[in-house]
């Protein structure tokens, strides 16, 4: 998967930096005039790059594909139809996957105690990024979690174009805000200001700090949450099903599946109200 999703860059005959896939999402997506920047393609493309490779690598290390069944992910039996047909992303996305076959997505899941439960279950099952393949739910995922970062970065520039001017403590190009350390560097520095600050060879510097710190838009995490073997396998490795943190303010417990498209098409259309998602 990482060699399909940097291919452009590694090629032996790699198409020209300036239309590169990768720079043109930047172009698109950051604006203000940060093309015009001198070493926009040789800056921004190996940042970019390597940010994506990140995120593809933090995601290959997602357990699965499971079944979407009555099992150790869904206790209740009720609770595999609900994941389906109440997942916002299953009601926009399944019919632009064609067939009758086999689609794979995320699973997202929280643990709770349910019903006077003696043990926490999981709950709230939320589905995204389906696609025909565990390879491509796993690119989708890598793919969005760059275009968060871009379109952040995007908002955050914007932000300041909007006011025009800020005070410089609200105001600053790092991921980790320092208001101490911003004070001391600049005392009489009070405001900054839009035509000053967001030159296209700011814009750039600035996200190219923003590129060399992608776990702070995605990262996993270990968490005690494990699966039992497959029924009959004791020799198996119960699969650790790590933590999510992303964009989404609600911590999951992840892992990709797969379930027939039929089931999640029945699943809909027993549903009324397709309200679960997830922000990554």
């Amino acid at each position: 998967m990482l060699g399909k999703l940097v291919r452009l860059i590694r090629s032996g005959n790699p198409a020209p930096a300036a239309q590169h896939a990768l720079l043109t999402r930047i172009e698109v997506t950051v604006g203000n005039r940060i093309g015009e920047a001198p070493g926009f393609a040789e800056q921004l493309l190996p940042a970019a790059a390597a940010a994506l490779e990140y995120f593809a690598q933090q995601i290959a290390a997602i357990p699965g594909p499971l079944p979407v069944a009555t099992g150790p992910l869904f206790a209740a039996a009720d609770d595999p139809r609900h994941a389906l047909g109440r997942s916002l992303a299953v009601k926009e996305s399944l019919t632009e996957l064609s067939g009758d076959g086999e689609i794979y997505a995320l699973l997202g899941m929280r643990q709770k105690t349910v019903n006077g439960s003696a043990a926490p279950v999981f709950a709230d099952h939320t589905l995204r990024s389906l696609a025909s393949s565990a390879e491509a739910c796993r690119e989708l995922l890598a793919t969005a979690a760059l275009d968060r970062l871009l379109g952040n970065f995007a908002e955050h520039v914007d932000k300041l174009r909007r006011k025009d001017r800020m005070l410089r403590i609200e105001w600053e190009w790092n991921l980790q805000h320092d208001a101490a350390r911003v004070m001391a560097d600049e005392p009489e520095a009070e405001f900054v200001e839009a035509a000053r600050e967001l030159t296209p060879e700011n814009v750039l510097k600035g996200l190219r700090s923003w590129l060399s710190s992608p776990e702070c838009f995605l990262r996993l995490e270990c968490s005690d949450s494990t699966l039992p073997p497959p029924a009959g396998d004791s020799a198996s490795i119960a699969p650790n099903l790590p933590l999510l943190h992303c964009s989404d303010r609600r911590q999951w417990l992840v892992c990709l599946v797969s379930f027939p498209a039929a089931a999640a098409a029945a699943a809909l259309q027993g549903e009324t109200h397709n309200h679960r998602y997830i922000l990554i």
